[in-house]
């Protein structure tokens, strides 16, 4: 058995509030009729109880949300349906268990397994990010991935020329799911990832999370870049992040990557 959340609400609603749980990372989302005018979106975030608690107390709104236990069957059945897809100008993200489209050489592919970390890379977000990190020379310079999930941006700046890069989630799924992607793609001898914050700083930060924790992690995260370094914020809708700039003073938006309403950013120090 698998654990799952059921949200409910007014059929009128359920587009924003998918929208709010897309935005925790979710992979897929069911969206079930019943009676009236209401509807249950149901969605999976892990296993672990108070992660899910913790996620769900971040939105900014209170949903009438509960735990359901469902077969796991049933809660791995969207993974009929994702097949590889491109992302920017270079990449092909392609699942761990799906690689129908693995001969087009044109495109340097890397293979993800989210399992229960919700990052299989194809929310608007993560490949904002990606498209960010592809137009930078990564090459020889260290990342730190803040929400790493499967950890496919460190992964993939790895892939890029990275000399290292570390992930930080509190999804305890995390950890290992990341590396079993780090070693599918021949990284790993670069990749690290803890529950933890790190100490140090790190030529580029990523940092594709929502955007009430950019706000309450923002000293943390704002240390954590070098002097020269590129700070890529992400989870943040598209002319509704001036909050979250605020939150980093010492910083200015040089580019902007903004895919189905979601902008992810990069910043320099002033």
């Amino acid at each position: 058995m698998a654990l799952t959340i059921c949200v409910s609400v007014a059929a009128s609603d359920a587009e924003w509030v998918s929208d709010l749980l897309w935005g925790l990372g979710v992979v897929a989302i069911e969206e079930i009729a019943v009676a009236g005018e209401a509807v249950i979106l149901r969605t999976s975030m892990g296993e672990d109880h108070d992660t899910v608690r913790r996620a769900m107390d971040s939105l900014d709104v209170t949903l009438d949300w509960s735990f359901e236990l469902v077969d796991d069957h049933t809660v791995d059945t969207w993974r009929l349906h994702v097949r590889p897809f491109e992302v920017g100008d270079e990449l092909l993200v392609v699942p761990a268990w799906n690689d129908e489209s693995s001969n087009d050489v044109a495109r340097m592919r890397v293979t993800i397994e989210p399992g229960a970390t919700f990052g299989m890379g194809d929310h608007p977000t993560t490949r904002g990010c990606l498209a960010l990190l592809e137009r930078m020379d990564l090459r020889g310079r260290s990342v730190l991935d803040v929400g790493c999930g499967s950890g496919i941006l460190g992964i993939v700046a790895t892939m890029r020329g990275a000399r290292m890069a570390h992930g930080v989630d509190i999804n305890p799924a995390s950890v290992e799911v990341s590396r079993v992607n780090a070693r599918a793609n021949s990284v790993s001898d670069r990749w690290t990832v803890s529950d933890e914050q790190p100490s140090g700083e790190f030529d580029v930060v990523c940092a594709n999370i929502l955007a009430p924790v950019l706000i309450d992690l923002s000293d943390e995260i704002a240390r954590r870049v070098a002097v020269g370094g590129v700070l890529v914020l992400s989870g943040v809708l598209d002319g509704r992040y001036e909050h979250v700039l605020g939150e980093y003073p010492d910083f200015v938006v040089t580019e902007r990557s903004v895919i189905d309403g979601w902008a992810s950013l990069r910043l320099e120090r002033r």
